[in-house]
């Protein structure tokens, strides 16, 4: 008799997915042709495949079709929530947060961690305005301005890469409440920070206050600004040095912090198209003491989360849906099924060895747990395997 407590089948990968969204997520179906299960079912489809709605409902025999479907969600995603007066959109965030904590290793809870945040973009195309979308402003990628923006926090953790939060960007918002509400969260978790690395985008005069006054060690990569001034001016000489500089706000509020300036080379060694050529790198320094050789070492470990962005876009689906609560849902569930997919990986590739057990990451990868689900789904409900033609063919 064999042991299937070790074993990982696609329709347990389905099930274990489909469980935890159950839980968390405030979705039910109770109609005589959709239930929930199917209804979660297709979201995870839509997800696995990185398709629409349309394309699995049309290709799985069993389910509801699309318009069913979209008809539960539209009725129960809502911006302003089902209840008068309260906040539906961050509701669902709430829900998706609960879900991604419980798709995370107690091993994350062990020790002080290095967290870092990051502001992620999805161009968005529609015509409708920005009370009704929810997009914000950015700047110029893939033919738009208009993004729908969510702001990640990410454990940066050797083997294992996890979203711990996140946060729906909307219009009425700034980076600096976005930070609290998502260190709020990290704190919730129970989880010890120990330095923040931040993006760009948090380089602002509130954020650098606050930091400085709350005692978090902080590295944070600022951008280089001004024609002949700002940041700009620090970027002379042959080789890299510390300094200080007075960062201005608005309403006259600044600060002055500590800066490593990296005189870094950059090449295409692979092609060879491009000369070796310096350039300049700045990076704000919040209750660290880092050369600038340190800092830049330091914060290229952050550089994981930038894969954590690829691998959810490898499981988030499509829609020209105006809702954008469904919008946000579906970047949403891209992050869970990652953490979902990291900890089934961490807890059925463990190989014993002598030293301590390593990860064999290539029988688990991405795409083969996207097929799982897949699989899963079609053995459920049976899917198309042929058309047949309406009518004789032409010669």
């Amino acid at each position: 008799m064999t042991n299937d407590t070790l074993k990982l089948t696609d329709r347990k990968v389905l099930e274990r997915a489909r469980t935890d969204l159950q839980e968390h997520l405030p979705l039910q179906a109770n109609g005589y042709k959709c239930t929930t299960e199917q209804l979660l079912d297709v979201l995870l489809g839509v997800a696995a495949n990185h398709s629409t709605l349309e394309a699995i409902c049309a290709d799985l025999v069993g389910t509801p079709d699309a318009d069913t479907i979209r008809q539960y969600l539209n009725k129960q995603l809502k911006v302003e929530g089902l209840v008068p007066g309260t906040d539906g959109l961050r509701h669902l965030e709430g829900c998706l947060n609960d879900a991604l904590a419980a798709e995370i290793a107690s091993r994350v809870w062990r020790h002080a961690r290095d967290i870092a945040i990051d502001l992620h973009d999805r161009s968005y195309y529609g015509r409708g305005s920005q009370e009704e979308g929810l997009w914000v402003r950015g700047k110029a990628k893939d033919g738009t301005t208009r993004f729908h923006r969510v702001a990640t926090a990410y454990v940066m953790l050797d083997g294992l890469r996890v979203t711990l939060a996140i946060r729906f960007f909307l219009p009425e918002d700034n980076v600096m409440s976005v930070l609290r509400a998502l260190l709020d969260r990290i704190r919730g978790l129970g989880v010890h920070v120990n330095r923040l690395f931040l993006d760009k985008g948090f380089a602002s005069v509130e954020v650098m206050t606050y930091l400085n006054g709350s005692g978090l060690s902080a590295l944070i990569a600022c951008p280089i600004r001004g024609r002949a001034g700002g940041t700009r001016a620090l970027c002379q000489g042959n080789k890299s040095y510390r300094t200080t500089h007075t960062f201005k706000g608005q309403k006259g509020h600044s600060v002055t912090a500590d800066l490593a300036v990296c005189r870094i080379f950059t090449t295409a060694k692979r092609t060879g198209r491009l000369q070796r050529r310096a350039e300049w790198l700045t990076f704000i320094l919040i209750h660290l003491d880092l050369s600038p050789r340190q800092a830049r070492r330091l914060y290229r470990r952050r550089f994981g989360i930038e894969t954590s962005y690829r691998c959810a876009g490898r499981m988030r689906g499509w829609t020209t849906s105006p809702n954008p609560a469904y919008r946000f849902l579906l970047i949403g569930l891209s992050f869970f099924l990652v953490n979902a997919w990291l900890y089934l990986r961490w807890q059925f590739t463990q190989v014993p060895r002598r030293g301590g057990r390593y990860l064999d990451t290539k029988s688990f990868q991405l795409t083969r747990f996207a097929n799982f689900i897949d699989r899963a789904l079609e053995q459920r409900y049976g899917c198309v395997h042929e058309i047949i033609a309406p009518a004789v063919p032409l010669p």
